[in-house]
C-alpha cells in the first residue's frame, strides 16, 4: 500500500481555510484535491488508529442468557503518526503546542494561545482514496535523537471528523518537507557544558493533556479541551555509568536544584536549537549491575524561568 500523510494548520476551529508553512492562506473547496496545494508532507513512517465506534448495550431481560441490542452512541477520532522530523515540519507543528514568537523574540515559546487546529490528510494511492481528518489537535509530541539514527518521534492526534474522498494528493500538489534530521550532528549541553560524548540518546516529550468532549445530541466530538496543564519531560540515556555523576544527580534532586538542557540539531546549513531552561530531576536509574553499568535520567520542565516557557525552539 502506498500511503502519504499531509497536514495544514487551520486558521480557526471549523473554518475551511488553513495557513500553509509559508503563511499563505488558501481557501478549501469541496474536494480534498483542490486544497492539497501547499499542504506539507508530514514525514510519517506509519499511521495507526482513526475512528472508534463506542456503543452501549441494552440490559433488558431476553429469552436467552445472551447479550441483547447495542446502540452506537459516539464516534471518537484519534490516531497516531510516527514520523521522521525535519526543521520545516517541526516549525509548522509548534502552534499545536501553543508555541509562537512573541514581540522581538527570535525563538518560539509557549503562549496563552490555545493549541492550533489542523487538517490531516491520508492519501492512499492503492485504493485511489483520501481520508480527511478535520478539526484536529495534537495531544502529544515526542522528539528522539539517538546514536546513528534519524531524529524520529511521534504525534498523537485528536480530531472531530473523518471524511472519505475520491482521488489522491499528488507530489506536485504538496509542499516538499525536505530531508530528515540525522542525530549524528547533534550537540547536547547540560548546565551549559557539552555532554554529547557521554549521551547515547535524548528524548523530549510534550503532552497537551487534551480530551475529547461530546454532546448529548451528536455522535461526534464537539469540543477538545485540556484536562490538565501541558507537561514537558526529558529523558537522557548515558552511554556509561559514572559514579560521580550519579551521586551529583542525587544531591541535586535532594537540594531541589534545577537543571537546564540544550539540544542542537542540524538540517543541512540550518541549525535547530531546543532549549529547556528549567528542569527538575524525576528519576535517576542505575542499571546493568552485572556489566559496567548504565545510567538513565528523567527530568520534568517548569515554566517558572526568565523566558516564561517550558521550552524554547530557535530555527
Amino acid at each position: 500500500m502506498s500511503v502519504k500523510i499531509f497536514f495544514g494548520k487551520q486558521t480557526a476551529e471549523g473554518v475551511v481555510t488553513y495557513s500553509t508553512p509559508e503563511g499563505i492562506s488558501t481557501q478549501l473547496e469541496k474536494s480534498v484535491l483542490s486544497y492539497a496545494n501547499n499542504m506539507l508532507d508530514l514525514g510519517a513512517t506509519d499511521f495507526s488508529g482513526g475512528e472508534t465506534y463506542n456503543s452501549t448495550k441494552s440490559e433488558t431481560f431476553n429469552s436467552l442468557q445472551a447479550e441483547g441490542d447495542q446502540f452506537l452512541i459516539g464516534i471518537e477520532t484519534k490516531f497516531d503518526t510516527p514520523i521522521e522530523w525535519n526543521s520545516k515540519t517541526l516549525e509548522a507543528i509548534l502552534p499545536s503546542l501553543g508555541y509562537a514568537k512573541v514581540g522581538a523574540d527570535t525563538f518560539y515559546k509557549m503562549t496563552s494561545d490555545e493549541p492550533a487546529w489542523y487538517t490531516v490528510v491520508v492519501s492512499d494511492t492503492l485504493n485511489n482514496k483520501t481520508t480527511v481528518y478535520k478539526d484536529c489537535k495534537v495531544n502529544s509530541l515526542s522528539i528522539n535523537a539517538a546514536k546513528g539514527a534519524l531524529v524520529n518521534g511521534s504525534l498523537s492526534w485528536i480530531g472531530k471528523t473523518a471524511e472519505f474522498e475520491a482521488g489522491i494528493v499528488t507530489e506536485s500538489a504538496s509542499t516538499n518537507r525536505g530531508d530528515s534530521l540525522v542525530a549524528i550532528d547533534s550537540v547536547i549541553k547540560i548546565g551549559g557544558s557539552p555532554v554529547t560524548t557521554d549521551v547515547e540518546s535524548v528524548a523530549i516529550e510534550i503532552n497537551n493533556n487534551l480530551e475529547a468532549k461530546g454532546s448529548i445530541d451528536s455522535l461526534y466530538t464537539k469540543k477538545i479541551r485540556r484536562s490538565a496543564p501541558q507537561a514537558t519531560s526529558v529523558k537522557l540515556e548515558f552511554n556509561s555509568y559514572d559514579q560521580a555523576r550519579f551521586e551529583a544527580t542525587k544531591a541535586k534532586a535532594i537540594a531541589n536544584t534545577n537543571e537546564n538542557l540544550e539540544l542542537t540539531l542540524k538540517d543541512g546549513a540550518k541549525t535547530i536549537v531546543i532549549a529547556i531552561p528549567k528542569l527538575f530531576i524525576a528519576t535517576s536509574d542505575r542499571g546493568d549491575y552485572k556489566g559496567a553499568g548504565t545510567h538513565s535520567l528523567s527530568m520534568t520542565a517548569s515554566v517558572n524561568n526568565a523566558d516564561n516557557t517550558p521550552a524554547k525552539f530557535t530555527f
